[in-house]
């Protein structure tokens, strides 16, 4: 039966069905939108970057003792010999050496100076002060360098040790044994910085016989033939973070006769080679004597006969030594550690049943001892303090124990005493000031290796290398300190000046090296290879006195050949690495002349001296080496020279066309939130296309233009690609803000035009004045939030900054609630008014709850507890947190369930079957997931000895595990987003029956029933449909977060969605739900600022020591590098992605399926949605911008590397993420989706009539 009833209900169901709002709502402007932002933000990123963060790529290639640096038609010597005759590149000078790192040891520090006194001109004669001058507390408190260089000047040598910036010692240690120069991303490396891959001298002694010749008759002998050095480490624990493997302590090993024989088995009969390695934490800067004394307290062991040795007992000169080294100790603790335990008590962790005390006094080939006290007192108290004498004077004493301990050894051992650093006048490092890169070097042999006749030499060799460089136009290459070899300590007199500039003290001329040349020298002195990357000259003095070979060849001419040779090897497997090495071909042809130019040189020499061993004996001869090995030691500077300049130098111009773009980004933003208010995408994107495109194609071809003349007078190395880039989007978004900036003047015009006294007064009404107190408030926030990275303390304290910010915001959304419950006009919106009340200090309580979360950085010690694992030294959650993490399996859902009650939308299926089971199901999936990880790692650190039990029990958990959180995330995505995607909408049709008679007091006729129909959820369908996509992404984002981050990231939801409520339960109650627009800046900060409160709260810092890398394995079995990746950027930016999800709710949240504004206007409502995220991003753009801003204004600061550049790298991916998945998923897809759907549905009759139409 074909009724008109039937029939307009079938109509009504087609009209559900078949109905699209595509045809009215065009996502095509939005698109357009992100991209350009997208595009325009990584550009000023990438920009600012290869401006600010000094990059290179690592080669793994390792040098080898059997294959000589030359290329095949070179010949290895005059002779023709090859590296397999002798196996070694350069025979050793030393059989031993002592390095003794003295950290931030100055050059002054070390320079001795006659001039001045030990006597106080106010307190002495005052004839007498005339000539003498109270020193400062760092000048001439090391004498016996100065008492030894003038006894012994053929066997010492004192340098400026130029360093490279950044001075720190992490970068400097770096330089000192790989011989390369310092940038922060070192590409093909860790990129946490902490182990050290590429070739250096510590693999070279440890992992000899990796890269060692096989032995023959001929190099047998030949420590270059498998030799594995004997190696003690003592001091700062830096050095084992950066060589682990190296710096492996033997002593377990040497107790276990088993290992013991398989290691001498492994290294084929040759030397198995021990370690005694001890370090010592490096952090704590108020502690000036804990590393110095460990150092001081085990160097004995090494340098002094065993105490029960009959020539340590019988020589009262050895027992006066060992008196002084225990008096050098500051802390009697110290000497309590189990290595002073007698040998008898079989305690003794430093001697061991195949190396005793006779083995490590007689047996040791190198010693590193690295102490800090000098640069912790520099920290602390800086170098004008009277401790700082107190520190040197007791390097001093240390420094003549040594001496005197190597002066009775028969073996030939140097000792390198320098600094890596220097400080600058308040104790600090880090930058390229003269006082921060110029530390000191000073030498010491027990054997003659810098002979007076050999000096006079390298002054000729020196001396024809200025002359070489003089004659190159390499001005903006090479500085000063490359060009001469020589330095004037001017620190030394510039600490001595009278008012009228006047020195009292001349500057000491002494010689001066870059730090990176020690590599070579060192290696070669040891008879070990050159390390593959090096970059350093070998330091002339050391090889000037050898010759060698059948002809007799000159040490150092040899030396720098080889060191020539390594250095253009090097270069050209770089070339052959990488096409964008960025070596311009200018460089690259300079270096292959100078080289060939050397090698025909050397030829010709070769050929002049064939055959004939008293030839380097004649004056004409000599000079002709002086003048080779000058080529190739200009070839040396030359290289290093171009390569500082390219990879341990800021670029300003990049770092200033990164800071423009990523600022301009920030203003479009602010700009097109404006614009959104009355505007379109679609509309803007129609006037925007050929005003931008113009700017764009003018902008690039000028920044090309640009780029060459900053090329050209060397103000940068910015190549045509990155100005192309920079012009086109500076164009682009600079003639976005043009024409946007226009367009707000218009309709500012138009609204003034058409304005009416009543619009006027209703501006001045409480609605207005509330939101722009708010909007202030937001802003002075943002401003506080900025500042914050002026300082490094507030930069590592921005946990607690980000507290303070978000809790005043919160209260003035307090404040401002409860005046509206005051000024409110009906009883409507006071109860609005209230819901807003109750809601923002629901959010200040859950707030200060989020705060006792937290994990602490190194700088925060000891004043920060971590609470983040439930005991500050835990590193596994405890079962208390994981079960209390199960509780949020109710909470979630409950909070989701209540506020969809308020418009029945619970009711629904989809929030029936997903919110009260599916989720449930998720999330209690996931905390059984943390729940039984915490029990392993419990009960694998208890039962560690019932290694078949425990390892069963972990095997069938771990299986578990991975089906647990599998399933959890089927669920979320296969259950959940999957019935989103078939039906977001929570609404349902409630049909009763009514009586439809007027009420009378005696009914005249029986009264006529009929069926009413109550639409449940209609009132909130957009915002509950929304908040149904949330939960799905909420529950994949829970699954991966340890039980704290799980706790925190569930009241970060409860928090967002409280917030969504709150203000827009404030705007119903000032602006009668009207105006809404006004308060998205205020609204948006607050959530902005609620994704970085929780980014700490789930365990998180802005290091990369934070970041939850275990987290990687959740769900996977074994490591996969994308979903690995993936499934790491959720845990450490949920917060962030979950946040950003939830901005389009603040629109859309309370919006009805009949909402007239969005029907007759979707594109503007759309347009709502992304003006709102537009003000959210750009708030995390303006935190990154200033990050990035004081990054660079900072970029010499101490903590540079450690604080400041962290935090930016930190604020790119944020800022990515937050665009893509606001923009992108959570308005490209969901929101439109949901917004074309609820069109496409039709007005309330069709739904009822549908309704209906399903019980007929």
């Amino acid at each position: 039966m074909n009724s008109p009833e039937s029939s307009q209900q079938r109509s009504g169901k087609r009209q559900i069905l078949t109905s699209s709002g595509e045809d009215v709502l065009s996502s095509k402007g939005h698109w357009i939108v992100l991209s350009t932002f997208v595009a325009a933000i990584a550009v000023g990123f990438w920009l600012f970057s290869n401006g600010f963060l000094l990059t290179r790529m690592v080669l793994p290639d390792h040098s080898t003792a059997a294959v000589l640096p030359f290329s095949q038609s070179a010949p290895a010597s005059p002779d023709g010999s090859v590296a397999g005759a002798s196996c070694e590149w350069y025979p050793a000078k030393f059989e031993r050496a002592i390095v003794l790192v003295i950290d931030a040891m100055r050059a002054d520090f070390v320079t001795w100076s006659d001039e001045i006194g030990m006597v106080d001109s106010e307190n002495g004669d005052k004839s007498d002060s005339q000539h003498r001058i109270c020193p400062k507390p760092y000048h001439n408190r090391m004498p016996i360098i100065n008492s030894l260089n003038q006894k012994f000047p053929e066997q010492t040598m004192l340098y400026r040790f130029r360093a490279d910036p950044p001075t720190t010692t992490l970068q400097r240690l770096k330089g000192l044994t790989t011989g390369q120069l310092p940038t922060f991303i070192d590409a093909g490396s860790n990129f946490a910085g902490s182990a050290i891959n590429e070739d250096n001298w510590l693999q070279a002694m440890r992992w000899q016989s990796l890269y060692a010749c096989n032995v023959t008759e001929s190099n047998k002998k030949s420590k270059a033939s498998g030799y594995k050095r004997n190696l003690v480490f003592l001091g700062d624990d830096t050095w084992t973070s950066l060589f682990p493997e190296e710096l492996s302590d033997t002593h377990a090993m040497e107790n276990n006769n088993t290992l013991w024989n398989q290691q001498s088995e492994i290294a084929h009969g040759k030397r198995r080679g021990w370690a005694r390695v001890r370090p010592f934490p490096s952090l704590n800067v108020w502690d000036l004597d804990t590393v110095d004394d460990g150092v001081l307290s085990r160097l004995p062991f090494f340098l002094l006969p065993p105490e029960t040795d009959d020539e340590s007992i019988n020589n009262p000169e050895i027992s006066a030594e060992r008196k002084l080294w225990r008096q050098l100790v500051k802390q009697e603790s110290m000497l309590t550690h189990s290595d002073f335990l007698t040998t008898s008590s079989g305690d003794n962790s430093m001697f061991s049943k195949n190396v005793g005390a006779e083995q490590l006094h007689n047996d040791w080939d190198v010693i590193i001892a690295h102490g800090l006290g000098v640069d912790h007192c520099g920290h602390r108290f800086g170098p004008d303090h009277p401790a700082i004498s107190q520190k040197l004077a007791q390097m001093n004493q240390a420094i003549e124990l040594i001496v005197q301990a190597i002066s009775r050894s028969d073996k030939p051992t140097v000792l390198y005493v320098f600094g890596d650093h220097g400080m600058d006048s308040k104790g600090d490092h880090g930058g390229d000031s003269p006082r921060e890169v110029d530390a000191a070097l000073w030498t010491y042999s027990n054997v003659n290796w810098n002979t007076h006749e050999a000096s006079k030499r390298i002054d000729r060799v020196l001396d024809a290398t200025e002359s070489i460089l003089a004659n190159l136009s390499l001005t903006d290459v090479l500085d000063g300190d490359l060009r001469s070899n020589w330095w004037l300590n001017t620190h030394l007199s510039d600490d001595y000046r009278l008012k009228d500039g006047k020195r009292l003290v001349e500057p000491v001329k002494m010689r001066s090296v870059p730090q990176i040349d020690l590599v070579s020298t060192f290696s070669m002195s040891l008879g070990l290879h050159i390390p593959f990357n090096n970059l350093g000259a070998v330091i002339p003095e050391f090889f000037a006195s050898d010759s060698h070979g059948p002809d007799s060849e000159w040490g150092l001419l040899r030396a720098l050949r080889l060191n020539a040779a390594q250095v253009m090897r090097y270069l050209e497997k770089y070339m052959d690495s990488s096409k964008s090495h960025g070596f311009s071909s200018e460089a690259v042809q300079s270096w292959r002349d100078m080289y060939n130019s050397a090698e025909t040189s050397y030829r010709e020499l070769a050929d002049l001296v064939a055959h004939n061993s008293k030839a380097h004996e004649q004056s004409h001869v000599m000079l002709f080496e002086e003048s080779v090995a000058a080529q190739y030691y200009a070839f040396l500077r030359v290289v290093l020279g171009t390569l500082r300049q390219m990879w341990a130098q800021f670029d300003s111009v990049l770092i200033i066309a990164g800071l423009c773009v990523i600022f301009e980004v920030l203003v479009a933003l602010v700009l097109l939130y404006l614009v959104l208010r009355q505007d379109t995408l679609d509309h803007i994107v129609s006037i925007l296309w050929k005003t931008g495109l113009g700017g764009a194609v003018a902008a690039a071809i000028a920044a090309r233009s640009l780029a060459h003349v900053a090329n050209s007078k060397a103000l940068s190395h910015i190549t045509q690609l990155e100005a192309t880039a920079f012009g086109t989007v500076t164009g682009l978004i600079g003639a976005s803000i043009l024409v946007l900036s226009l367009r707000i003047v218009q309709h500012n015009r138009d609204e003034e035009a058409g304005s009416t006294i009543k619009d006027s007064v209703e501006d001045k009404g409480l609605g207005r004045s509330i939101s722009y107190k708010l909007n202030a408030v937001a802003l002075v926030v943002a401003a506080i939030h900025c500042l914050a990275f002026t300082s490094n303390s507030f930069t590592f304290n921005e946990d607690s900054i980000v507290l303070y910010l978000v809790q005043t915001l919160t209260v003035a959304v307090v404040l401002a609630a409860f005046k509206s419950t005051r000024s409110s006009s009906s009883d409507q919106q006071k109860a609005a008014g209230y819901r807003a009340l109750i809601c923002s200090l629901i959010v200040l309580v859950l707030n200060r709850i989020s705060s006792y979360s937290t994990v602490c950085r190194e700088e925060q010690l000891p004043g920060c507890t971590p609470t983040f694992y439930g005991a500050p030294s835990a590193s596994i959650s405890s079962l208390t947190l994981a079960t209390l993490n199960g509780c949020m399996i109710w909470l979630v859902p409950y909070v989701i369930q209540h506020f969809l009650r308020r418009s029945r939308s619970d009711q629904a299926m989809l929030p029936k079957l997903w919110v009260n089971v599916g989720m449930r199901i998720c999330m209690g999936m996931a905390a059984v997931y943390w729940i039984l990880d915490s029990i392993d790692g419990t009960l694998a650190s208890e039962v560690a000895a019932s290694a078949s039990a425990s390892s069963s029990l972990k095997s069938d958990w771990s299986e578990l595990r991975l089906v647990l959180a599998r399933m959890s995330i089927g669920i979320a995505v296969g259950g959940g987003f999957a019935a989103w995607v078939a039906s977001p909408f929570c609404i349902d049709v409630a049909v009763t029956a009514v009586s439809s008679a007027k009420q009378t007091p005696k009914p005249s006729k029986p009264q006529e029933t009929k069926q009413a129909a109550i639409i449940l959820g209609y009132g909130n369908a957009y915002g509950a449909a929304y908040l149904m996509f949330v939960s799905v992404v909420f529950c994949v984002l829970y699954t991966f977060q340890q039980p704290m981050g799980g706790i925190m990231l569930s009241l970060l939801l409860v928090k967002l969605i409280l917030c969504v409520e709150m203000f827009d339960s404030l705007r119903d109650a000032v602006l009668g739900g009207s105006s809404a627009i006004f308060m998205v800046p205020a609204q948006m900060t607050l959530m902005a600022l609620l994704a970085y409160l929780d980014y700490f709260a789930t365990g998180h810092q802005f290091t990369l020591v934070s970041i939850q890398w275990s987290t990687a394995f959740v769900g996977v079995r074994e490591m996969q590098l994308i979903i690995c990746g993936v499934i790491v950027v959720f845990n450490t930016f949920g917060s962030f992605i979950l946040t950003s999800t939830c901005v389009p709710l603040g629109v859309l949240w309370n919006e009805s399926l009949g909402s007239q504004k969005l029907r007759l206007a979707p594109n503007a409502y759309v347009a709502r949605v992304t003006g709102a995220a537009s003000i959210f991003v750009a708030y995390i753009v303006l935190v990154s911008a200033s990050t990035a801003a004081f990054a660079a204004w900072f970029r010499r600061h101490l903590m540079v590397w450690k604080i400041f550049a962290p935090r930016f790298m930190f604020s790119v991916p944020v800022v990515l993420l937050s665009f893509t998945v606001l923009f992108a998923a959570a308005i490209g897809f969901a929101t439109i989706r949901v917004l074309r759907l609820g069109l496409s549905v039709g007005n309330a009759q069709a739904i009822v009539a549908h309704k209906i139409g399903q019980f007929h």
